[in-house]
């Protein structure tokens, strides 16, 4: 970071240091504040804004290497900070802005977002690749932009739940973010919308595709500890959002933080008495208790107040608590609701069962029902005009 604002320095005359020194801040601080590592950002920031064209032929450029990109010939025309410095500095302004603002769940504009504040759930502090096409497609107009930052949100899901490594996408996203800026910079914003569908079914939707059975194995191993507390919780959160919304039929979401404050409910009980365990040893002699208590189709999620009162007891007895829950999800264990004929809730009941007994048999059901939401929560759709 030093050695590129020396590299700006003598670019201008002396006279106006203090101006590019005060510019500088404006990149410098905010990273400083945000804690954000500048030269993970400065990766980010060149990937996204600029085709990278090297001897390994992959698009990618490494931290070792950000100084002798900028230094390059053709790459110094590229940026063309000779000759238009503060420029520069300033584009470099806008992206650190758009960076921090991301980071924290807000739009391209600057202000809350409910796509970026779910995709931030997802990817959590252990991710953060998919800034590179962020970065990319952020001069888009707000609707499309959110459109894109929700299919990204399913195609990621897919590489992070299936913990498919980072390097495999790199090279892909500094490329496909040399498309993104072509579809950020047309004018016509039909001609914008058509492109970018185009984008998200040749790119996410084909690799989903790709990936589906890898997803599918993933999730039939999936326990309350294969993957991050707070990445279960977002699973969980958004499979019951989803429910949610086609029982009360909406179709916009909402905010997922109603849903990821909820508790994690083990339906059979995280500490069961001895005589919940033995009679599960009785009924399941083939199935570890300890295994099944904390696999996906064991867990759903509950109200704090709902769960102390639901505690470690027989399925029979917590019944009548889930029976009380606001989520949908939660209360389909026990009864589906009938509401008309062709109904949201009647569609979204092809995809839920009630149990009337609670064991191995219902786990492994359910468990395999949610890995079937799951492909409909996470997909890719086209924006219509």
């Amino acid at each position: 970071m030093d050695l590129l604002k020396n590299l700006l320095f003598t670019q201008v005359p002396q006279a106006q240091f203090t101006q590019l020194k005060n510019e500088w801040k404006k990149i410098t601080g905010p990273l400083e504040k945000e804690k954000e590592k500048p030269l993970r950002f400065l990766r980010y920031f060149l990937m996204a804004n600029y085709v990278i064209d090297n001897d390994r032929s992959d698009a990618v450029v490494r931290e070792d290497e950000i100084y002798d990109w900028f230094v390059k010939k053709d790459n110094a025309a590229l940026c063309d900070y000779r000759n238009k410095p503060f420029e520069f500095v300033r584009k470099i302004i806008r992206n650190v802005d758009s960076y921090i603002s991301f980071g924290n769940g807000l739009g391209n504009d600057g202000k809350p977002s409910i796509p970026m504040d779910s995709l931030k759930r997802l990817a959590g502090g252990a991710f953060s690749l998919h800034y590179v096409l962020l970065l990319a497609a952020a001069p888009l107009p707000k609707p499309l932009f959110d459109h894109f930052v929700s299919q990204l949100e399913s195609f990621l899901f897919y590489y992070i739940f299936t913990k498919t490594p980072t390097k495999d996408l790199e090279r892909n996203f500094s490329l496909w973010a040399d498309e993104l800026r072509e579809i950020a910079g047309k004018t016509d914003t039909a001609e914008q919308r058509i492109a970018l569908n185009a984008f998200v079914a040749n790119h996410f939707q084909s690799n989903m595709e790709s990936k589906a059975q890898e997803l599918s194995d993933a999730l039939k191993r999936l326990t309350l500890h294969t993957m991050q507390q707070y990445r279960t919780r977002y699973l969980l959160a958004r499979l019951t959002q989803h429910v949610e919304m086609a029982f009360n039929g909406v179709k916009a979401p909402g905010s997922l933080g109603s849903f990821t404050d909820l508790e994690i409910e083990h339906i059979l009980p995280n500490t069961p008495t001895a005589e919940l365990r033995n009679q599960w040893t009785a009924e399941s002699p083939h199935s570890l208790y300890d295994d099944y208590k904390n696999r996906l189709g064991n867990l759903t999620l509950l109200e704090k107040p709902i769960n102390i009162v639901a505690g470690n007891d027989f399925y029979s007895e917590k019944t009548a608590e889930y029976r009380k829950s606001g989520n949908y999800l939660t209360r389909s264990l026990v009864e589906l609701t009938e509401v008309g004929q062709n109904s949201s809730v009647t569609r979204i009941n092809k995809m839920l069962k009630s149990y009337p007994a609670w064991n191995a048999t219902s786990i492994d059901d359910r468990h395999g029902q949610l890995i079937e939401l799951a492909k409909d929560v996470w997909r890719t759709a086209p924006l219509d005009g």
